[in-house]
Formats: structure tokens, sequence, C-alpha cells
């Protein structure tokens, strides 16, 4: 019998995780059954960048796995009384034609006026780039006139396994998987009380930026004459531990993810 090369995950979360390496699926995580969701190519179609390959392809590929609420049977209850979601997101390394695979891209609804619902993600296996974009600010006709300048902001952090990445208010983001030959594995916290905005970033036919497979950044032409204020960042550490098991020794640290307006210091 061949064994089964895992990439083992345990040390992020209460139970044993492992990840098949040749499938990129979880095959054992605790005495949970893991359920999932796949990311087809044609479900991404209108972000590709590269057309034409897309339309050379023959097969619908799978690009990326989701995994929901990835919690133990005792510990749901203590999730679900805070509205807090715990996920797994599989990203294999793979090219989309000219750029690294990458994320459907989407933004959240407010929880408030002016405070949309942020989100926090660990890196738990490779390395991924994370594309944050504010969306575009429609201006008055009075500030069109006085030529106002109008840029899109754009983040862009980089991460390894062990980093921590903030989603801030404001922001719709994007991941990519840079490697050419290694798996991203990440893990998020999440208000459970939403759900994800995905036409803005289908409607621009992707994000404004996309990294290249000679891995430098090229805009995106569907944005055409838009300003750009780009901006990196650094992972920062949200919690002393990792994720999982700091929301279940203190739940209410987590507390911003449904009340952002809450928390003063963002990234």
């Amino acid at each position: 019998m061949i064994k089964m090369a895992a990439i083992d995950l345990s040390n992020f979360v209460p139970y044993e995780l492992l990840v098949d390496s040749e499938t990129s699926k979880i095959v054992k995580a605790g005495d949970i059954e893991p359920i999932f969701s796949t990311r087809k190519l044609l479900d991404m179609k209108d972000v590709i960048y590269d057309q034409e390959w897309l339309v050379s392809l023959k097969e619908n590929i799978d690009l990326y796995h989701m995994y929901r609420d990835l919690t133990r049977v005792e510990d749901k209850e203590l999730f679900q009384k805070h509205n807090v979601r715990f996920d797994v997101t599989i990203i294999p390394p793979k090219f989309l034609g000219k750029e690294f695979v990458k994320t459907a891209g989407h933004f959240h609804p407010d929880a408030k006026e002016g405070f949309s619902y942020p989100e926090v993600y660990e890196v738990m296996h490779g390395k991924g780039l994370y594309l944050l974009q504010k969306p575009k600010k429609e201006l008055s006709r009075k500030e069109k006139k006085a030529k106002v300048l109008n840029p899109i902001e754009i983040i862009v952090i980089s991460a390894k396994a062990g980093d921590q990445v903030m989603i801030p208010p404001g922001y719709g983001h994007i991941t990519i998987n840079p490697s050419e030959d290694t798996t991203l594995i990440m893990n998020n916290l999440v208000s459970s009380s939403f759900n994800s905005i995905y036409e803005p970033i289908k409607k621009q036919r992707g994000a404004i930026y996309l990294y290249h497979t000679n891995k430098t950044w090229i805009r995106n032409p569907s944005y055409k004459d838009d300003k750009i204020l780009v901006k990196e960042a650094i992972p920062q550490k949200i919690a002393n531990k990792p994720f999982y098991e700091a929301f279940l020794e203190n739940p209410e640290q987590w507390k911003f993810l449904n009340e952002p307006w809450i928390k003063e210091k963002w990234i």
C-alpha cells in the first residue's frame, strides 16, 4: 500500500488536521466530517485576466477548496453564541494563464453604516499574497469639476506560515498563491452574520492588480484611467496563539468581528 503524503496542520487547531498533498483536500479533521465546496475555473471566468488561455481549456478544473465551520461538536455552541465562524481554505499552486492562482475576491456588507465586517486570516502552510482594495468612490459633480483626485486605494500584504493578516472594514480582498510548487492553506475567523458580495470585483473583471507568472504586479486594463494609491503592510500579530485556540480562551477578544466600530486601530 502506498502511503499518502500528508500536510499536518494539527498545531493550529485542537484536533488532528491532515491535508493530502496530492489532492489538496482534508483527509482528517479529528471527529469532524469535513464538508467543502470547490471554486472551479468557470466560476471565475469573469475575473481571469488571460481570456485567450481560458477559452483554450477543455476542462473546468478545480482551483481551490473551502471548508466552512470546521469546528468540533463541543465548540460549536460557543462559536454560534458569538456569531463567529472558523473556516479553512486550500489553494494548490497553479497558473491561470499569465497569472498565479487567486481567489474570486469579494467585499463584505456593512455591520453598521461606515463599518463593513472585517475578517482575519492565519497562514498555516505555504505563502500568500493578500490584495486589499477599497471600492471606487463616486464623486459629486462639484468634485469632478474641481478635478478632485479619486484614487483607488490598495494594500498588499505578503504572509508566510504562522503569519496573521487583518482585513479591515472598507476593503474587498483577494488571496493569491504566489508559489509554483507549494499549496497555500489558511484559516480565517469571520462573522457568521453575512454573505460576501462578489459582484463589484466580478463587474471590474478582477482586482485592480494581478500577480503575473513572471512574479510582477500588472495592472488590470478594465480599470482604464483610474488613479491608484498603493500601500504595503506587513502581517500583524492579532493573537498570541493560533486563532482557534485564542477564540476558545477568550471569545470576547473577537467581538470586533461583529462590532468593528469598537476597534480603534486596524493596520
